[in-house]
């Protein structure tokens, strides 16, 4: 065979079936670093996406506490202001020895101030104020000591009935306001005393609520009626309360309905009851 005719036959399509298989690998391996490339771009496309989203999440965080210091601070300062007023306003009764005025400023301390200021600028008012005045705030500071070493009457066991509820070991406390009078203290022993009847096993307790700490921002209790935590078992034991109060007050002739509301204060396994009939 002859070089050209061996060139042209077999070493031409040897060398055209390589370079084919040359451009073919390298595409092969092209095509294979670009999806690999694409993956790994996708990849820290997401990283980047999520340490974006933890940022964002973050700054939120930030965000939001600075607001709620800033009005906690802002509460605060308010609060401030407004004692600041409240102080001003005792001094300068007790500095005229205005008597009239002294009464208005024992109604503003009263209703309106916090715990421990309160007491502190009663007993500043009790101290120089007029001697009617000084009586009230007396009356006022005996009934509220009583009231918050929980003077209380726990109904006698006077006789068994059957259970309307599980009561389990809940905590009752029955109070009566010292507005609405002696008829309010029966109703709520009655109450009480049915609950015993019952075999309710825990702490169980009338309590009288004077009319002071009734005036205060969160009682302000006018009628009948029983405050509860928001949880599902705590709602139906009140539901279950104001079933058994409005039956007691029934068999004797007072048809009454109980308003249960949510308490502001986390008291696990307690609810209260109010009765503060206004005509006593």
């Amino acid at each position: 065979m002859k070089i050209d005719e061996l060139v042209k036959n077999t070493i031409i399509p040897l060398i055209s079936v390589a370079t084919a298989f040359m451009v073919g690998y390298l595409n092969l391996s092209v095509s294979k670093s670009d999806e690999e490339f694409k993956k790994r771009d996708q990849e820290l496309q997401q990283q980047l996406k999520l340490s974006d989203q933890k940022l964002q999440e973050r700054l939120s965080e930030i965000d939001l506490m600075v607001k709620k210091n800033k009005e906690e601070r802002e509460e605060r300062e308010s609060n401030q202001d407004f004692n600041l007023k409240i102080y001003e306003i005792v001094t300068q009764s007790l500095e005229e020895k205005n008597a009239q005025k002294q009464e208005a400023a024992k109604a503003f301390v009263v209703v309106m101030v916090d715990e421990p200021l309160r007491s502190s600028l009663l007993n500043v008012i009790k101290q120089g104020g007029a001697p009617e005045v000084k009586k009230d705030i007396g009356k006022i500071l005996e009934a509220e000591e009583k009231f918050q070493t929980s003077a209380a009457i726990v109904p006698d066991k006077k006789r068994d009935e059957v259970s309307t509820y599980q009561w389990g070991n809940w905590d009752f406390d029955i109070f009566w306001c010292t507005e609405s009078g002696p008829n309010a203290k029966k109703q709520a022993e009655l109450i009480g005393e049915q609950l015993v009847a019952e075999n309710a096993k825990g702490r169980i307790r009338i309590r009288e609520l004077p009319e002071s700490i009734n005036a205060k921002s969160g009682y302000q209790i006018n009628g009948y009626g029983i405050r509860r935590n928001a949880n599902k078992e705590e709602t139906k034991t009140a539901d279950a309360l104001k079933k058994l109060a409005e039956k007691s007050l029934a068999e004797i002739d007072i048809k009454t309905s109980f308003n249960v509301s949510v308490s502001r204060q986390d008291t696990p396994w307690y609810i209260s009851s109010f009765v503060c009939p206004s005509n006593g």
